[in-house]
């Protein structure tokens, strides 16, 4: 069986006691502390928006912390991509710086190449220059000197072949030098141009590189970004789970509560069912009496109007016996007188004659016993019967009302208190269990009259040391109004000795604190302040300290 149905059955169980109870009752209030079950339900229901709440913000959170989680993932995987190509372009560059290198010392070694070539160049000119200079100083004299000198024509012819030859190879020689010169500038000229488009590569990865770096640099702070946003987004969903906690724990105090309130509600309605029952009890038991009295009175009054009546009836018999009684005999006499001798008969044969000759004289007196025993016998009977029952029952009534005052308090005997409400002495409520809860007191009403504006008196001299007013709900409620803890306007009294009482539910006091006060002193106003269903004066008696774990029967103080 879950919760809410259990709550319900004992709802419906509590409900279904308090309607067969008492026709005015209390709310379902256990003490001036408790909560009632409508403020409880609206607590939970409130409770219950918060739980939903924050159950609806650590959805909220988990899926912001997930969409966080993702997009770090994606940071990454740009992260680790642009790092493969910075790595990459770092390799390259190193390369590039490799080559480079290398072109450079190319450029150094074909540089010395051509100097050294130009050295050599330089001096073959120097050379050829020479050889110019002298042909032309001489003109034509060394080929006519060849000529000359020739010791033949095949001479001749050799000299000049050789001096053609020498032309050429000068000739040849000096396009090699300049071909050769040429083909090494030109070379010069590329590895230059080669070092050049190097430089640019490098400048232009050199630019990839920065901008790799710059989207690298970006992501990093975006993830660390992400990644601050993500822990307090982290540390959030942990503070709103702790406080989910706490509202679920309170919630499950709330129930706790709750099922304990409709435990006692449902203790106190049956105490009130069982109190009614034998209220009911009483009072059919009282009617009976009452009605088996009215019938011994009716029985007791048919039997003497019966009784009188045949006394009537005996009386009226009687009378007209002796009326005729006296008539028979005057009518003797008369009679008598007229037939008897003057003076010798008459007193002789009067009386037998008479009784011989009238039948109805004889009957008349035979029956007279009948007449007279039969009141003799049923007048006592009536009488005997009213008489031990009507003084028994007036006994018993008496004896009751006797043992109800002396159960409810009686009259103030003496003791180590003095009566709180003189003139009042009736207790409604004693010390002890009370609808499913303790009585911390006894409750003083008017047992012959209202005890509404009656004066409170202190029970012994004192010091009033605690006054508390401000409640001006002074009229019976079956609810709490809140006013002091449920007591209303009421005074506390030290008496010394760790000997305290307490006097509640006032209209006012008459007293401040601080004050010392005699015996029997008017310290307030009896009403009907705080939780109270009607007048009365709440007296509580504290023995050892002035707090409420150490109230005592006010009874054993008084009687």
């Amino acid at each position: 069986m879950n919760a809410n149905l259990k709550k319900a059955l004992a709802m419906i169980f509590a409900v279904s006691l308090t309607a067969s109870s008492v026709s005015v009752m209390q709310p379902i209030t256990v003490s001036a502390e408790t909560k009632t079950l409508e403020q409880i339900e609206k607590e939970k229901k409130e409770k219950q928006a918060q739980i939903n709440a924050k159950k609806a913000q650590l959805a909220t959170l988990a899926d912001d912390i997930s969409k966080k989680a993702e997009y770090e993932k994606v940071l990454n995987e740009q992260i680790e991509l642009i790092n493969g190509k910075m790595l990459l372009i770092d390799s390259q560059l190193q390369n590039l710086h490799q080559d480079m290198d290398d072109t450079e010392v190319q450029i150094e070694e074909l540089e010395d190449t051509i100097e050294k070539q130009k050295v050599q160049v330089e001096q073959d000119l120097e050379t050829f220059k020479t050889r110019i200079r002298t042909l032309y100083i001489h003109g034509n004299d060394s080929l006519l000197s060849a000529l000359v000198g020739a010791g033949s024509f095949y001479d001749v012819l050799s000299k000049i072949d050789v001096i053609r030859r020498v032309s050429k190879h000068d000739d040849e020689m000096i396009e090699e030098l300049r071909d050769e010169i040429k083909a090494l500038t030109k070379n010069e000229q590329d590895l230059s141009a080669n070092l050049q488009a190097l430089n640019l590569k490098e400048t232009e990865m050199d630019v990839l590189y920065d901008e790799f770096k710059s989207s690298h640099d970006e992501l990093n702070a975006t993830s660390m970004q992400n990644n601050t946003a993500m822990q307090l987004l982290v540390n959030q969903h942990s503070d709103v789970q702790i406080q989910l906690k706490a509202e679920e724990v309170a919630m499950d105090e709330l129930d706790a509560e709750e099922e304990k309130l409709i435990a006692e509600a449902i203790a106190k309605a049956e105490a009130e069912r069982k109190a009614k029952e034998e209220a009911e009890r009483k009072a059919k038991e009282e009617a009976e009496r009452k009605a088996k009295a009215e019938a011994e009175r009716k029985a007791k009054e048919e039997a003497e109007r019966k009784a009188k009546q045949e006394a009537e009836q005996k009386a009226k018999l009687e009378a007209e016996l002796k009326a005729k009684q006296e008539a028979e005999r005057k009518a003797a006499e008369e009679a008598a007188k007229k037939t008897a001798p003057p003076a010798t008969q008459a007193p002789v044969t009067q009386a037998p004659v008479n009784q011989q000759q009238n039948p109805a004289t004889n009957a008349a007196t035979a029956t007279k016993p009948a007449v007279t025993q039969a009141p003799a016998t049923a007048a006592p009977t009536v009488p005997t019967t009213a008489a031990t029952t009507v003084p028994t029952t007036v006994a018993t009534t008496a004896a009751t009302t006797a043992a109800t005052t002396v159960n409810n308090g009686g009259d103030y005997r003496g003791g180590k208190l003095s009566w709180p409400a003189p003139g009042y002495y009736r207790i409604s409520s004693g010390f002890g269990p009370r609808w499913g809860t303790h009585h911390s007191g006894i409750d003083i009403i008017g047992d012959k009259g209202p005890i509404n504006g009656a004066a409170a008196c202190a029970a012994a001299a004192g010091t009033v040391i605690m006054t508390r007013g401000g409640c001006g709900h002074n009229f019976g409620k079956n609810y709490n109004c809140g006013c002091n803890g449920g007591y209303g306007n009421y005074v506390i009294i030290s008496h010394g000795n760790g000997l305290y009482t307490l006097y509640a539910h006032l209209a006012r006091s008459t007293v401040s604190e601080g004050q010392s006060v005699s015996v029997g002193q008017q310290i307030g106003v009896i009403g009907s302040t705080g939780h109270s269903t009607g007048p009365h004066l709440h007296f509580e008696v504290r023995v050892g300290g002035n707090s409420t774990g150490n109230r005592v029967d006010p009874e054993a103080y008084l009687f």
